[in-house]
């Protein structure tokens, strides 16, 4: 075992679909994921005005190669 893979703990629960494996949840006592950051409701902590810069920025391309000036003949 690799020494990363030490200490990796917890469940993962997978529905085969179409031959493939999807993860449909997962739980671990050493997870990273933060409820209170990953939803959009009452009781949330994450700042929503953060998200507008990473939406401004994501999109930056997708706006220059609609630009019609720009427009490959």
């Amino acid at each position: 075992m690799n020494e990363a893979g030490r200490h990796v703990s917890g469940d993962v629960r997978t529905t085969l679909h179409g031959g493939r494996a999807v993860v449909t949840g997962r739980r671990s006592e050493r997870s990273l994921y933060d409820f209170h950051l990953a939803t959009y409701g009452t009781g949330d902590t994450f700042d929503r005005s953060a998200a507008k810069g990473f939406i401004d920025i994501h999109g930056l391309s997708s706006k220059i190669g609609a630009r019609p000036d720009l427009a490959q003949a």
